[in-house]
């Protein structure tokens, strides 16, 4: 099948549900339709005839339209229902049935839970664990069913009846037991180690728990082997009509899926673009232009609705970004499995990477529009400008400071539609060539005639618009240099780097005269506006850039025989070997991940490295000198794993599954155990347990409901037909489809579902098996016979108790909540970002040094540096991905005593998404440095000349790294511990002041700071380095405000109150965040 899909439909939440199968819709925030749906005379500027009016959809359209049913959601609805259908109606079959008799109903759980929607390429990943699991299983329920005979017969005298020989026996029920609770705890530590496992986790699970349950009654090796059998048929005959139906019927490849999530993020790109251009539009109501602002202005309702406006415009940029981001994950994720995939494409594995980087440079610089929005908001901050218009101020004044900030925002406005619009055609382009919407043309070489006769102007869809688009980037960035300088020498400022008092500009007309004070102030201010407006041109730019890079890459594969025709294309070797070696480990990269990087590093000079490239030291341990050593290095790690998050949980599940399990090896309650099928709820409480509190109780609820909805509709399902099998069958695949459709459109009740779905499948399925096989054998393994209205009751009774005993084992003895888990986890996050800002800052200066390296090197420093980074980057992503989840479920979680701070939490995550963010920027923007340097050596001070290259000239001028960043790393890490260990902080706590890498300069090197140089090669990327480095200033001291509400601060200080005042002085005064205690005249505190 070809790659691309020429309809992308949207995606379910991979992070809620395992389900990825679907494809991702376009985000249609732009109206406007697009240029193939515009007339030709419309483009050319000729009138069209009117449109006429859309008609008003019918009311079968309009309900249609309500449910939301898409190719997607059908997909997700059918395959399941199939595949169960499938699975009970084979099994109506005599010839079938006897190959599985009381173990049949298992055939159709297993070929639910094999997932048949999934993608190709993970459906094959997840079949292959779940058959290689499942031969496990078996192999072990052998093991153990045998053990537990031959404990039996030794235990048995050789006299003894049948009834006794056959009976219960306590040896081999112990033997049993003791099995179980070993492979229920190693497959519960499995799947809380390796994501990858938890779906064939599922059916160990059922494997493991039907196993062992009925082997203590296991009187012979024959008869085990029987019973082994029938349950590992049911097991695969499950698992191939899964995989029959996955591959056979609405087949969804794993590439599939990420072209049609390539169009969706690309789409995005375009709704993103817009969003930024409506801020754009609204930025003259903003603290930009606006850094006083009259007070009534406010009241009245004009001021309103334009305060509403901006903040919607706002909103609805952060809602887009935030769009970005969460495609930009989910094809990170899918990318992985279109590589593995093997397909009849057009695309090759390298294509496919290619296309994946290309898109992850679009992905930085244009969600990082959005911190415009907390750029701008935070003016008023930075300065420290009053809330509103001093009375002292005049009028004229007032008005002519906003008249001047107006004319440059709306030469911005200007520049920017023009440039947006023509990346949004850039864009459309790009889909076009790359067949990922319909009616591509595939007819090359006309379009490139079409693009010869138009001479200047081009259309998307047609070879050379590349060229067009370069044309148009670098009008851009010749038309805003003129703005910015022809603004600038108007207002007599002289250098955009007035950031502070140090670097005191004049103006052309005053000669050396310095400025008085209040011009000084204003052009301080100026010159941070310039800083923003650069920074938004910066990002503008530089995802042009990254977009033509794209639209290279698609022109070149619709030139070079790509489409001509499909082929069949295979992964790598290395791609699969790297693939199960991350199967193993849980990281494809696991092991040393950077070891000594002194060795083979083919650099001219001597590199120290900082000691975070090696591995962590051990604060109890030091360094192996001998082999015994190392040995011993090795075996701590057992105590280590036995310790680990993992190994907790297991044991949580496994205490729990035995508290019930337990009946089934007890003399008194083993015939009770079989007989009302209590195995199930040895199955719910293995599968439904949570690692926190929080979820539990969600899960507790969601699962009680729909297992109820499971018993009532499997009644429905049994008495609307008469209990006709041929009408139960065709009524159970409807309802299975009703099941669903609501996990399509609900993913986070997935689990809620699927167990209301499995009671359905319990009920009907044994009812009708007994059909089948006959009364006789139904009840051989000892279980009454119970027509449907007495097992619906019970099946939920059993299911119900499950999920309720698991809750109960989630909260004791000691309950792990989602605020401990968030607390912990948010100081890791701080921690994290301590290590990103130090490899940031680390970054800036290596690239202004010119010291990277070959970055083409894996052992260069600059290429090991950025590997660090990224490593730290994607930690940091899901570590905000899943403190964002846990949020989610915090109004479910247990409350005892006060409220928890949400807000406080909630407003820390966002500044460690903000600071990332920045950071990000920074280490992006510093990416244009190697090859602005000059190819030659460092020069000397008495070799620079105006034909040396600014940013060579510029860095040799900064001698050292800022102080001000390294006490940053020095806050978030104490952040970090505080919060983590739940400790006070440490008094007297301040965030530096804001800092810029140009107050380094020194004298003789201020002219490399005038707006003469606006187009030298780094110039702008330094403005955007200071705009992200008073950002992170700003947002750091944010989070230790934050942190010292929720971890407090320590501070013996007092101060009297009195006639007289008086405070501690012994060794300071108050900290920074508390006043300290008033204590009155009798010596008391009065507030402490």
């Amino acid at each position: 099948m070809s790659d691309p899909s020429p309809e992308p439909d949207k995606a379910v939440d991979e992070n809620l549900a395992a389900i990825s199968a679907s494809t991702e819709e376009p985000n249609h925030l732009d109206a406007k339709p697009s240029p193939q749906s515009i007339p030709t005379d419309a483009r050319n500027g000729s009138s069209a005839a009117p449109t006429p009016p859309p008609k008003k959809p019918n009311m079968l359209q309009r309900a249609w339209k309500k449910v939301g049913f898409n190719p997607t959601t059908i997909m997700i609805m059918v395959k399941p229902a199939i595949a169960a259908t499938i699975a009970m109606g084979i099994f109506q079959s005599q010839a079938v049935a006897k190959h599985y008799l009381n173990l049949g109903y298992l055939i159709i759980i297993v070929s639910i839970t094999t997932v048949p929607i999934l993608p190709r390429g993970k459906f094959i990943m997840n079949l292959l664990v779940s058959v290689v699991l499942t031969c496990f299983g078996c192999g072990m329920v052998t093991l153990g069913q045998w053990c537990g005979i031959k404990a039996r017969q030794h235990t048995t005298p050789a006299d003894a009846s049948l009834a006794v020989a056959y009976g219960y026996n306590s040896s081999a029920s112990v033997v049993n037991a003791i099995f179980f609770m070993v492979n229920i705890f190693g497959i519960s530590v499995l799947r809380a180690a390796r994501p990858a496992f938890s779906i064939p986790g599922i059916q160990y699970t059922v494997f493991m728990c039907v196993g062992f349950s009925y082997g203590p009654q296991e009187p012979t090796v024959a008869a085990s082997h029987r019973f082994v059998k029938e349950l590992l048929y049911s097991f695969l005959t499950g698992q191939a009509i899964s995989a029959g139906v996955c591959l056979l019927v609405i087949p969804v490849s794993s590439r599939k899926v990420f072209f049609a999530e390539v169009a969706g993020f690309l789409q995005t790109c375009r709704g993103l673009l817009k969003a930024q251009m409506g801020f754009v539009r609204v930025l003259e109501h903003s603290r930009l232009c606006n850094p006083l602002v009259k007070k009534e202005h406010l009241e009245t309702e004009e001021g309103k609705a334009v305060l509403q406006t901006f903040a919607e415009r706002a909103k609805a940029l952060k809602a887009a970004s935030a769009g970005i981001l969460g495609l930009g994950a989910k094809l990170r994720d899918d990318v992985v499995f279109a590589r593995r995939e093997s397909a009849y494409g057009h695309f090759r594995e390298t294509d496919i990477s290619e296309l994946h980087q290309l898109l992850r440079r679009i992905m930085i610089p244009i969600s990082g529009l959005s911190t415009i929005v907390a750029i701008s908001e935070g003016m008023q901050e930075d300065g420290k400008l009053p809330d509103y218009v001093p009375e002292g101020v005049s009028d004229d004044e007032f008005n002519n400071e906003r008249k001047e900030w107006l004319e440059m925002i709306t030469a911005v406005i200007v520049t920017f539609e023009q440039m947006v619009q023509i990346l949004d055609e850039s864009i459309l382009h790009i889909l076009i060539l790359l067949r990922l919407v319909p009616g591509a043309s595939k007819d090359t070489k006309l379009q490139r005639e079409d693009v010869e006769k138009n001479g200047d102007t081009s259309r998307p869809g047609q070879l050379g618009y590349g060229d067009y688009l370069e044309k148009r980037i670098k009008l851009f960035r010749q038309t805003r240099t003129a703005e910015l300088k022809a603004w600038a020498t108007s207002r007599g400022l002289n250098s955009v780097f007035q950031s502070t008092l140090k670097n005191q500009s004049t103006r052309p007309n005053m000669g050396h005269q310095k400025l008085p004070p209040g011009a000084q102030a204003r052009d301080i201010l100026a010159s941070k506006r310039l800083h923003i407006i650069m920074f938004m041109e910066y990002l503008l730019w530089t995802t042009s850039l990254a977009i033509l890079s794209l639209v290279r890459f698609a022109e070149l594969k619709a030139t070079d025989n790509t489409f001509r025709h499909s082929r069949l294309v295979f992964p790598k070797i290395k791609t699969l070997i790297k693939w199960v070696k991350g199967l193993i480990n849980g990281d494809p990269d696991s092991g040393p991940q950077f070891g000594n990087l002194d060795e083979n590093v083919d650099v001219p000079d001597i590199v120290y490295l900082g000691s975070s490239f090696n591995a962590p030291k051990d604060p109890e341990h030091l360094p192996p000198k001998n082999g015994i050593q190392r040995l011993g290095n090795h075996l701590r790690l057992i105590p280590k794993f036995l310790g680990s998050e993992p190994v907790r949980f297991g044991v949580r599940v496994t205490i729990a599954t035995m508290s019930i399990g337990i009946m089934a090896y007890l003399h008194s309650t083993h015939k009770f155990f079989i007989q009302q099928r209590v195995v199930w709820c040895l199955v719910m409480i293995a599968i439904g347990m949570s690692p926190t509190s929080g979820s539990a109780v969600f899960n507790l609820l969601g699962n009680l409901t729909f297992t109820l909805f499971g018993m009532i509709g499997a009644f429905i399902n049994w008495y609307i037909v008469d209990q006709k099998t041929t009408g139960v069958i065709v009524i159970f695949f409807f309802f299975m489809m009703f099941y669903f459709y609501f996990c399509a459109k609900y993913p986070r009740f997935l689990v809620a579902i699927v167990a209301g779905a499995l009671t359905h499948v319990l009920v009907i399925g044994y009812e009708l098996q007994v059909r089948v096989i006959g009364l006789a054998q139904a009840t051989a393994t000892g279980q009454p016979y119970y027509p449907l209205y007495k097992l619906a009751p019970y099946r939920l009774l059993t299911v119900g108790a499950g999920v309720l005993v698991g809750y109960i084992f989630t909260i004791f003895p000691v309950p792990i909540t989602e605020a401990s888990i968030l607390r912990r986890d948010l100081g890791l996050s701080l921690f994290l970002l301590s290590k990103y800002l130090s490899a940031v800052t680390a970054t800036v200066d290596m690239r202004l040094q010119d010291k990277s390296g070959d970055m083409k090197d894996k052992g260069s420093p600059g290429r090991r540096l950025e590997k660090m980074r990224h490593k730290v980057l994607e930690k940091q992503v899901m570590l905000l991905g899943s403190m964002r989840a846990n949020l989610g479920f915090l109004p479910w979680d247990l409350k005892f005593g006060g409220e928890f701070p949400t807000e406080l939490y909630k407003a820390l995550v966002d500044e460690v998404q903000n600071i990332t963010n920045y950071l990000t920027i920074i280490a992006y923007a510093t990416e244009s440095f190697p090859s602005s340097h000059s190819l030659s050596s460092t020069p000397s001070p008495t070799t620079l000349s105006r034909q040396t290259p600014w940013l060579t000239r510029f860095s040799h001028y900064r001698h050292n790294t800022i102080p001000q960043s390294h006490q940053l790393t020095t806050l978030l890490t104490l952040l970090s511990a505080s919060l983590r260990n739940a400790q006070p902080l440490p008094p007297y706590l301040i965030p530096p002041s804001p800092y810029r890498i140009s107050d380094e300069l020194l004298d003789e090197g201020a002219e490399l700071l005038e707006l003469s140089n606006l187009d030298e090669p780094g110039f702008r990327a330094v403005a955007v380095v200071e705009t992200g480095q008073r950002c992170v200033v700003r947002s750091v001291g944010r989070c230790v405000d934050r942190v010292r509400d929720i971890v407090g601060e320590v501070d013996f200080s007092f101060r009297v109150v009195g006639n007289s005042w008086e405070e501690s002085m012994v060794f300071g005064g108050p900290s920074a965040g508390e006043a300290g205690a008033d204590v009155g005249a009798d010596g008391k505190v009065k507030n402490a």
